[in-house]
């Protein structure tokens, strides 16, 4: 198998053992998408040559992005269209565009990795070392040169441009983001996903699905520099605020029961989570320096849900 850069988790294998041509494979519906997302991917960049496409959905994912298709999974992704460049004697680069159902999971699967410079791609964008990811509307692409040289990142950041100019529209964002406070966001820290190992991955919670996500609820991570110090606010939308009392009540019993009453407590390490539900909305601060701090951000988002909600 060729084995290339996984973006999601730091190693994007390039090729696969697929079929090759496979647009007249599947159904129809599935042939058209294909055809349709193969559309906006040029022919040709530079004097390298376009090779026959693959195309891979939820099942067939795995002998492309060997081990790591739960990642996408997780994002409810739907069909992945891959384009290999090719020139003699030059590294060889590769185009993955993901249709991920909707704008919310291009816009998450993105941010699983936000590490990288700002390139000015479609509705998000970065790029390092030979890699450039992006999203816009409901497709998150990576462009990928086998060996990074001036050339090939200039044609790697115009496949991307070009790609991005093709997919007509833009997508919304998630619901979610509206409601973190702007006050002491760190800039570019929030993770968008549905999975608990998801949240695993960027934050350590437990090892299993205490918060009852399920694969279905939208969750928001990101980071806060508080006057007592750094801390993480989790936000999550539930299907319904029964859904969401069920969460929480998961939540407190095997994370915090000693606050069940209270929702803040003061852990091991001598910093303050806390908890609140707000309708189908449950929020959660780890590790705030002070209990102020840790009360006020969850104030603040409940300040937001109401405001959304009225």
């Amino acid at each position: 198998m060729r084995k290339g850069f996984l973006l999601l988790l730091l190693a994007l294998a390039a090729g696969g053992a697929a079929e090759a041509g496979a647009l007249q494979k599947g159904n129809a519906s599935t042939a058209r998408e294909a055809a349709l997302m193969a559309s906006f991917i040029p022919r040709s960049a530079g004097p390298w040559q376009a090779e026959a496409d693959e195309v891979y959905d939820p099942e067939t994912i795995f002998s492309y992005i060997d081990g790591a298709g739960e990642v996408y999974r997780s994002y409810n992704f739907r069909l992945l269209v891959a384009r290999r460049f090719h020139k003699d004697g030059r590294p060889d680069i590769v185009v993955d565009l993901f249709d991920m159902g909707g704008p919310a999971d291009a816009f998450g699967v993105f941010t699983h990795d936000l590490d990288g410079q700002d390139a000015g791609v479609g509705q998000g964008s970065r790029y390092r070392a030979g890699l450039l990811s992006f999203w816009k509307d409901r497709y998150f692409g990576s462009v990928y040169a086998e060996e990074e040289t001036a050339e090939t990142r200039e044609l790697v950041l115009e496949l991307g441009r070009g790609i991005a100019a093709a997919i007509p529209g833009k997508g919304r964002l998630p619901e979610a983001l509206a409601f973190l406070p702007r006050a002491g966001l760190r800039r570019d820290s929030e993770r968008f996903f549905h999975n608990y190992s998801v949240l695993n991955y960027h934050f350590f919670v437990a090892d299993q699905d205490i918060l009852r996500l399920e694969g279905r609820a939208d969750a928001l991570l990101a980071a806060y520099d508080l006057p007592s110090g750094e801390a993480r606010l989790l936000v999550v939308r539930y299907q319904t605020p029964e859904r969401a009392a069920e969460g929480l009540a998961a939540f407190v019993s095997a994370y915090m029961p000693e606050a069940e009453k209270t929702g803040l407590v003061r852990t091991e390490d001598g910093k303050w989570t806390g908890c609140r539900r707000m309708g189908r909305t449950v929020t959660v601060v780890f590790g705030a320096g002070s209990e102020r701090d840790a009360a006020g951000l969850l104030d603040e988002v409940e300040k937001l849900v109401r405001e959304r909600e009225k």
